[in-house]
C-alpha cells in the first residue's frame, strides 16, 4: 500500500470542554517505513500526537492559503500497528477543517504552497486536474442486476504515456472478469480521444484491492496516454446489488473501509503508482432506492403481566424490508386478534398511522392468555401477517417479562454507515424493539467521538420505553469481544493500540465488576478462547448476520469461515459457562430489523461486507421490568436466548433448573414450551454438543417433556433448538447439570 499520503483534518472531531482535536488514521499503509510528517495550517504552536508519539513542529516562514504554513513535524520509522489516535493540541475546530497532514517517504522534499501545488510536486497530478467520471446507471432500485458503464474524462493536462486509471468496485458485486461475455461481472474498456478516434488500453488487472479487503480494482494502462478531454469507458455487469437503500459519493480512501461509490476512480501518472484519487466535485454518486410497500409486519410485546398496556406496531415494507420507496399502503386491511377462544375484530388501522408505512394500535390491558394478531385484506380476505406470539400473565405470577432487541450494530464511527443517534432510532421505531445497543468497533473512533457516543446513547435510553446500552467492539489478538455497561460511562479500551491490544489487560480492568458484561460473536466463522475470565464474559452470540454459531455444520453455518472457527459447542465443552444471544453485526447503521431478502437467506448481499448473507437476529431477555441495569442482569444470569429474527417465544428447564442455571441431577427431566411466531417444524435437545432428541412437530404451539436415558455424569449441559417450517430457527441458553 502506498505510504505517502495528504490526509484532510476536516473531519477531526472536538467535544466541549476538552483541549485537542482528533481523528482516528490507518497505520497499516506505513508498516514502519521510514517518513517526514508535515502538518499545513494557521493554528501558531499546534501539539502533534500520534497514539504514544509526540511530534515537535519546526515552524517556517508562512505562506500558502489564508496564512497557513507547512510545520515540519520530523522524521520517524514508529508508524505501524493497524489504526492510530492522530490528537493535536492547540487547533479549533475551524482551523482544523482547512489542516492537511502529508506523510512522505520523500525526506528531502519541502512542500510549497497549497494540496494542490503539492500533489503536483509528489504525485505529478493534483485532484483538481486529475479529471472527472460519469456512471451511468446512477440511481438502481435494490436487488436489481445491472449493466454499468463508467466514464472517465482526461483533465486540462491528459495523461502522459503509461498512466494508469483505476475503478472501485465492491467486493459485494459480481467479481469482476474479461473472460466469460455470458458471464457475471463481465468487464471491457474502450479509450477514444477527443476527436473520437480509438486510443490504445489494456485491462491491466481485475483483482482484489491491495488497498482494501471489500473493495476489487479494475486498473486500466493507457499506453499513449489520453488527451485532455478523451474518454475511458468500462463497461461492467453484476448479478449481486445491495438490497437496501444507500447514497455513496466518496471517492477517497483514507482508511480501508471507505465506503466508495461504485466506479470511484484514481489517476497513477507513471508506474510509481501513486494514485490520486478525483475531487469529490468531479465524481459521480450512485444510489439504490426502495421498491414501493409490499410487505406488511406485525408485532406484539413478548410476555407481560395484565395490569400492563399492550400496543400492537405494524410495519409495511417493501420486498426487501426497506420502509418503501413511495406513500401509502398497497391494500385495505381489517386486524383481528386471536386467542383461545378465537378470533375478533379489532378493526382497520384508520386515524393510527405513525407515519405512511407505520401504524399503532393501543389494545389496553388484556387478560391473562396467549395471542396473536392477524391482517386480512379486505377485499380478498387473504391473510397478509400474522404478528409473534404474546403471553400474558397472571398479576400474581413469578415468570419474568419478555423483551426484544438486539446488541451488535455498527454505524458510520466505525466501519459501518449510517447515523449512531439513527440506528436506535431506528430500532426503537422501525424495528419495535425493546432494547438496543451499537458495538462499533473501539478502534476506529477517537476519544472525543466516544464522550459524545455515550451521551447520545443515554439521553435516548427510557425507563420502561426503550432502553440502550453503552458499549463497543475490541478487537485484538485473542479475537472480538462485545463490551457493555449498565452504567452512564464506560472505560474505553481499543484494541488495535498495542497497549491494549490483549483481552488480559482489557478483563483485569473489568474483572469482577458486575456492571459490565462480555461476550464473543460469529465464532463460528472466527474465534479464539485464548482469554476467558468468566466473571466478565457470560454470553456468545450463537447467531449474527455471518450466520448460525452453535457447531460447525450447521445448515446456516457462515458462508465465509475464517481459519478457526470456534463454534459455542466448543466453548461449552471446554467449560465456559455463556449464555445464548441472537445478534447482527449489521453494518448499514441498523438493530435487528436489517433488510432481507425472503428469498435469499444466506446467498443475498446485504452491507458492504461481502461476507454478511444472512438477516439480523434477535435477542430475548428475561427482565422483571424494562430498564438498563435489568437488562444488563439478565445478560450476566444467562436469561436470554437468541433467534434468527423470529420472536418466538419459548420456555426452557431441566430438572427444574431454569435456563441459564446450574444444578444438581442424577438424570435430566427436560420440559420445555415454545409458541412460534410461525409453523413449527422440529425441536431439537442438544447434551455436550450433540442432538440426543429429536421431534417432528406441528402447528404454533407445542409443549414436551423427555427424560434422558444417560445419567448425568459429573458434568452436563443442554438447551433447546427450535426450528420452524419457514427456516426460522432459536436457541434457548443452556442448563447445566452436576451429577454429583
Amino acid at each position: 500500500m502506498r505510504a505517502d499520503r495528504i490526509l484532510s483534518l476536516e473531519k477531526t472531531a472536538v467535544y466541549p470542554g476538552r483541549p485537542f482535536v482528533d481523528m482516528v488514521i490507518f497505520l497499516g499503509c506505513f508498516n514502519r517505513a521510514t517518513v517526514r510528517l508535515w502538518l499545513h495550517t494557521d493554528a501558531a504552536e499546534p501539539v502533534v500526537r500520534i497514539d504514544d508519539l509526540e511530534f515537535v513542529p519546526t515552524p517556517r516562514e508562512r505562506g500558502g492559503e489564508r496564512g497557513a504554513s507547512w510545520l515540519d513535524l520530523g522524521v520517524t520509522d514508529r508508524l505501524c500497528g493497524r489504526f492510530g489516535q492522530l490528537r493535536i493540541e492547540g487547533m479549533t475546530a475551524m482551523q482544523a477543517r482547512q489542516a492537511l497532514l502529508l506523510v512522505t517517504r520523500d525526506l528531502e522534499f519541502v512542500p510549497e504552497g497549497g494540496r494542490a501545488e503539492v500533489e503536483e510536486a509528489l504525485f505529478g497530478l493534483s485532484r483538481e486536474n486529475a479529471g472527472r467520471t460519469l456512471l451511468t446507471p446512477a440511481r438502481v432500485a435494490v436487488g436489481t442486476p445491472t449493466h454499468f458503464e463508467a466514464t472517465y474524462i482526461a483533465g486540462p493536462h491528459g495523461l502522459p504515456r503509461g498512466a494508469r486509471v483505476r475503478f472501485a468496485v465492491p467486493r459485494a458485486f459480481s467479481p469482476p472478469q474479461n473472460e466469460d461475455p455470458a458471464a457475471p461481472g463481465y468487464t471491457s474498456s474502450r479509450a477514444t480521444a477527443p476527436d473520437g478516434a480509438e486510443a490504445p488500453v489494456e485491462l491491466e488487472s481485475l483483482a482484489l484491492s491491495d488497498e482494501s479487503h471489500e473493495q476489487f480494482d479494475i486498473i486500466c494502462r493507457l499506453p499513449q496516454g489520453l488527451e485532455a478531454g478523451g474518454r475511458l469507458v468500462v463497461r461492467y455487469r453484476t448479478d449481486e446489488m445491495f438490497i437496501f437503500p444507500w447514497l455513496r459519493h466518496e471517492v477517497e480512501r483514507p482508511v480501508w473501509y471507505a465506503h466508495l461509490v461504485p466506479f470511484a476512480a484514481a489517476v497513477a501518472v507513471d508506474d510509481r503508482l501513486l494514485w490520486v484519487e478525483l475531487a469529490a466535485e468531479h465524481s459521480h454518486t450512485f444510489e439504490t432506492v426502495a421498491l414501493p410497500a409490499e410487505r406488511l409486519h406485525l408485532f406484539l410485546p413478548g410476555r407481560v403481566h395484565e395490569d400492563e398496556e399492550v400496543c400492537l406496531r405494524g410495519i409495511f415494507t417493501d420486498r426487501y424490508r426497506n420502509v418503501p420507496a413511495t406513500r401509502g399502503v398497497p391494500t385495505d386491511i381489517r386486524l383481528r386478534i386471536v386467542d383461545e377462544a378465537g378470533e375478533r375484530d379489532l378493526g382497520r388501522p384508520r386515524g393510527r398511522f405513525e407515519a405512511p408505512h407505520r401504524f399503532r394500535v393501543d389494545l389496553g390491558r388484556l387478560e391473562e392468555g396467549l395471542y396473536r394478531v392477524r391482517a386480512y385484506d379486505v377485499a380478498t380476505g387473504e391473510l397478509l401477517a400474522q404478528s409473534n406470539p404474546l403471553e400474558v400473565l397472571d398479576d400474581d405470577s413469578d415468570d419474568l417479562n419478555v423483551y426484544w432487541g438486539e446488541i451488535h450494530g455498527h454505524t458510520e464511527m466505525s466501519d459501518g454507515f449510517g447515523g449512531f443517534e439513527q440506528m436506535f432510532i431506528h430500532a426503537r421505531d422501525e424495528g419495535c424493539q425493546d432494547f438496543a445497543a451499537a458495538a462499533d468497533h473501539a478502534c476506529y473512533f477517537t476519544d472525543n467521538e466516544w464522550e459524545w457516543m455515550q451521551d447520545v446513547a443515554n439521553s435516548l435510553n427510557e425507563r420502561g420505553g426503550f432502553v440502550t446500552l453503552l458499549g463497543y467492539e475490541w478487537a485484538g489478538r485473542q479475537g472480538h469481544r462485545c463490551i457493555y455497561a449498565r452504567g452512564r460511562r464506560l472505560r474505553l479500551f481499543r484494541g488495535m493500540y498495542e497497549p491494549e491490544s490483549t483481552l488480559d489487560v482489557v478483563y483485569q480492568h473489568f474483572h469482577d465488576d458486575t456492571d459490565i458484561v462480555a461476550g464473543p460473536h460469529h465464532t463460528g466463522a472466527n474465534g479464539r478462547m485464548e482469554h476467558h475470565d468468566p466473571s466478565i464474559e457470560r454470553f456468545i452470540e450463537v447467531y449474527s448476520m455471518w450466520g448460525a454459531s452453535d457447531r460447525v455444520g450447521a445448515p446456516k453455518a457462515p458462508l465465509f469461515p475464517g481459519a478457526h472457527p470456534l463454534p459455542a459447542h466448543d466453548w461449552l465443552n471446554a467449560g465456559a459457562m455463556l449464555g445464548f444471544t441472537g445478534g447482527g453485526d449489521c453494518h448499514e447503521g441498523k438493530s435487528a430489523w436489517t433488510p432481507d431478502d425472503p428469498d435469499g437467506q444466506g446467498s443475498a448481499l446485504h452491507g458492504f461486507a461481502h461476507q454478511l448473507r444472512y438477516r439480523c437476529g434477535l435477542t430475548a431477555a428475561l427482565m422483571p421490568e424494562l430498564r438498563r441495569r435489568a437488562l444488563v442482569e439478565a445478560l450476566r444470569e444467562r436469561r436470554t436466548w437468541a433467534t434468527t429474527g423470529a420472536r418466538i417465544l419459548l420456555d426452557f428447564e431441566v430438572s427444574d433448573v431454569e435456563m441459564g442455571q446450574e444444578g444438581k441431577a442424577k438424570r435430566a427431566e427436560v420440559e420445555a414450551t415454545v409458541h412460534g411466531a410461525g409453523e413449527l417444524a422440529r425441536l431439537e435437545i442438544i447434551r455436550d454438543g450433540a442432538v440426543v432428541h429429536a421431534v417432528e412437530v406441528e402447528g404454533l404451539d407445542v409443549e414436551i417433556k423427555w427424560e434422558d436415558p444417560k445419567e448425568v455424569g459429573e458434568r452436563a449441559w443442554y438447551y433447546l433448538h427450535v426450528i420452524q417450517r419457514d427456516g426460522e430457527e432459536a436457541w434457548s441458553s443452556p442448563v447445566w447439570l452436576r451429577g454429583r
